[in-house]
C-alpha cells in the first residue's frame, strides 16, 4: 500500500547476524565490513540487547584484567577510558547535547536547533564532568565481582530500554537520523525488547528499577520539550540509565546482607 510505513523484515539467521553486526558497528567503533551488515533499514534495533550484553562483557574483561595489575581506583579509570574508546563517547555526546538543549526555557525549534549543534556549551560540559565523576565514584567504590557480574546486565538494559522508548516517544527528526523517516518498529521487536528489559530488572531489581524511574523522568522532559525523541535523547538515555544503575548498585552494595533478598546477584556473590 502506498504511503505505508516501512517495517523491519526478518530473514532468518543471516538477518539476525547482520542486525548484530550493524548494531555493533553503530554502538561501537569496532570496524564491521559492509558485507556483514544488514541491508534492511533500522534492523539493528533487533540486536540491541545482544550488542549491549557483548559490550558489557568486553568491558568486564578489561576491568578484570586491570584489577590484576592496578588498585581499584586505577582499574576504575581504565574501565571508564575503555568504555569511552569502545563507544566513541557516542552516548556521552548525546547527554551533553541534551543538557545544553533542555536546560532553561526555550521554544521547541530552538531546542531542536541546539540538539543539532555539534558544539558543547556550559551545561553540556558540566554534564560530561558529572557523568565521568559519578562513574568513577561508583566504580571505585564497588567490589570488583559486582562490577564484573553486573556490568553486562546494566549495558544490556541500557541499550534495550531505548527500543520501547522509540514507541512511546515519537522520533521527531524528518531528515537523516538514527531512525529513518516514517519507519515504525514492529510490535514483535518491541515485545522482545520489553521481555529482555524485564529479565534484566529481575537480575538487578533495585539498580534497574531506579534507572527506569530516572529514565521516565528524562523521557517526560524530552516529551515536554520536543514532543518525542532524537538520536541525542536516546544516547543520553543510555548514559543516564548506566549512571543511575551504577550509583544505585553502589548504595545497594553498601547496605549489607539486608539487601540480599532484593538483589539476587549481590546475595549470590557475597
Amino acid at each position: 500500500m502506498r504511503g505505508a510505513a516501512p517495517r523491519i523484515v526478518r530473514r532468518g539467521t543471516p538477518q539476525v547476524l547482520g542486525s548484530l553486526f550493524s548494531a555493533l558497528a553503530f554502538l561501537t567503533i569496532i570496524p564491521m565490513p559492509e558485507s556483514l551488515k544488514s541491508k534492511e533499514k533500522g534492523v539493528m534495533f533487533a540486536a540491541y540487547p545482544a550488542a549491549g550484553f557483548l559490550i558489557g562483557a568486553l568491558l568486564s574483561l578489561v576491568y578484570f584484567a586491570a584489577t590484576l595489575v592496578f588498585p581499584p581506583t586505577v582499574a576504575a579509570v581504565v574501565l571508564i577510558a575503555a568504555s569511552l574508546l569502545l563507544t566513541g563517547a557516542l552516548h556521552l555526546d548525546g547527554l551533553a547535547d541534551c543538557a545544553d538543549a533542555f536546560y532553561g526555557k526555550r521554544t521547541r525549534s530552538a531546542t531542536l536547533r541546539i540538539l543539532k549543534d555539534p558544539r558543547i556549551g556550559t551545561m553540556g560540559g558540566a554534564a560530561i564532568g558529572l557523568s565521568l565523576l559519578a562513574r568513577f565514584t561508583a566504580l571505585s567504590s564497588l567490589p570488583s565481582l559486582f562490577i564484573v557480574a553486573g556490568l553486562p546486565v546494566i549495558t544490556m538494559f541500557s541499550r534495550t530500554v531505548v527500543v520501547p522508548a522509540m514507541r512511546v516517544l515519537p522520533y521527531v527528526r524528518t531528515g537523516p537520523g538514527i531512525l529513518p523517516a516514517r519507519m515504525s518498529l514492529p510490535p514483535g521487536l518491541i515485545l522482545r525488547a520489553m521481555i529482555v528489559t524485564g529479565a534484566s530488572i529481575i537480575l538487578l531489581p533495585i539498580p534497574l528499577l531506579a534507572a527506569s524511574l530516572v529514565l521516565a523522568v528524562f523521557w517526560r522532559i524530552s516529551w515536554n520539550r520536543i514532543g518525542g525523541c532524537t538520536g541525542d535523547a536516546l544516547g543520553a538515555s543510555i548514559e543516564i540509565a548506566e549512571i543511575a544503575a551504577l550509583l544505585t548498585l553502589t548504595a545497594v552494595s553498601q547496605g549489607g546482607s539486608k539487601w540480599d533478598n532484593l538483589f539476587p546477584i549481590l546475595g549470590f556473590l557475597r
